[in-house]
């Protein structure tokens, strides 16, 4: 009531009274218009030390695609925020922009993880968001990439123990081949003079490109098969803008040998 007053005296007398709220509102509003705020549903890719007690997160947005933001406080034991944070969560997010850098304001994780998330979890997961952010530039969504990411997350999970290493190199090479179907560098599955790939291991790669993620996983074979099928995906990167090739699938056989 009072600032109601203020205004009825502030119409009655006109420039009698100093304008000081009405510089304040200004204020306000030049200031929200430098520093916009992002909502959205993200998958967190990967975390950082950024200065002495915060993280800088890298973050795939159903709706903005890469995001990179700084979460003042994150690295303390205390922090609230650091839990809804954990790479590979899916978190409702906002976002305060920046000049130099983005700030995360508020972070709710949506499902909460399985406290026992294998090593193969952990392995394939970090290879391939690896790759998305190699791929990918800021400003730019795709949601069919952030349902791949959701997808891969709830398959590793639904697993009752770890894959071998052929099997988790074929999940990566499956994930990469639907990434790549997505970014327009999607490779041509048939039998060439350049392409000296097996019959069988082309059409597991057909099969993997149209299949889920769960029917992949299930599926039996010889392990040629699936490390000629994983190779044909992985020389199918060499098209992309990609600087180095990717060391994904010698840390996935590393870690799981």
């Amino acid at each position: 009531m009072r600032l109601k007053n203020e205004d009825a005296w502030r119409d009655a007398l006109g420039h009698l009274l100093p304008c000081k709220r009405q510089a304040n509102v200004v204020k306000w509003k030049s200031i929200s218009r430098l520093m916009p705020y992002i909502r959205d549903r993200v998958i967190v890719l990967k975390k950082e030390p950024f200065r002495e007690h915060d993280r800088r997160y890298l973050l795939y947005g159903r709706d903005h695609g890469l995001l990179s933001a700084v979460a003042r406080g994150t690295s303390l034991g205390h922090s609230k925020q650091a839990g809804h944070l954990e790479p590979f969560s899916e978190t409702e997010v906002m976002l305060a922009k920046g000049a130099a850098f983005d700030k995360l304001a508020v972070a709710r994780m949506i499902t909460v993880p399985p406290v026992t998330r294998r090593l193969a979890f952990y392995a394939v997961c970090g290879a391939f968001t690896d790759l998305i952010i190699r791929l990918n530039r800021p400003g730019i969504a795709d949601e069919r990439i952030f349902n791949l990411l959701r997808e891969l997350t709830q398959s590793l999970d639904y697993l009752p123990r770890d894959p071998t290493p052929e099997r988790a190199r074929l999940m990566l090479a499956t994930v990469t081949l639907k990434l790549l179907d997505i970014l327009g560098f999607a490779p041509i599955i048939h039998r060439s003079p350049e392409n000296t790939t097996p019959v069988q291991s082309l059409a597991l790669a057909a099969f993997m490109r149209e299949s889920p993620l769960l029917d992949v996983w299930r599926v039996t074979g010889q392990t040629d098969v699936f490390q000629a099928a994983a190779a044909f995906v992985e020389e199918a990167l060499k098209v992309t803008h990609l600087e180095e090739r990717p060391r994904g699938p010698e840390a996935v056989h590393a870690l799981l040998a």
